[in-house]
């Protein structure tokens, strides 16, 4: 349902994807040259951003059917850990921008994570319903 928390969460993550795509896109000049990443790097984070960024907005237009939305969402937290790790142990240099992307990254997760529980609370309200029926 569109009114739920759930959907709140989800649209917040989506515009969270949205903002680190546009930064890794069209602020290349600026940020980029702080991270001192070859290219392929760089194509594999916005492969990984684009990815996480398709698997929310699926998530999102799923809303009917929850257990499939409990899927999507897992995987995209699953995706989101890897693309972290790849981060974090590929990363030379710390700068402001790292620790942003890194944040970012941990809020999606922790929004991703929340929607989750959330689904789940409505699939147990109308299992208890339909009990009660």
């Amino acid at each position: 349902m569109l009114y739920r928390i759930q959907t709140l969460y989800l649209l917040i993550s989506i515009f969270i994807y949205s903002i680190l795509i546009y930064f890794l896109c069209a602020l290349n000049k600026n940020i980029m040259d702080f991270f001192e990443w070859n290219f392929s790097f760089k194509k594999t984070i916005l492969i990984f951003l684009i990815i996480c960024l398709f698997l929310s907005i699926l998530s999102f237009f799923l809303f009917h059917q929850k257990k499939l939305q409990i899927f999507f969402n897992k995987i995209n937290i699953l995706i989101n850990t890897i693309h972290e790790g790849f981060l974090f142990f590929s990363c030379s240099q710390w700068n402001k921008y790292t620790l942003i992307m890194f944040l970012f990254f941990i809020l999606c997760i922790c929004l991703l994570y929340l929607t989750n529980k959330a689904i789940k609370k409505d699939i147990e309200l109308i299992n208890s319903i339909n009990r009660i029926r």
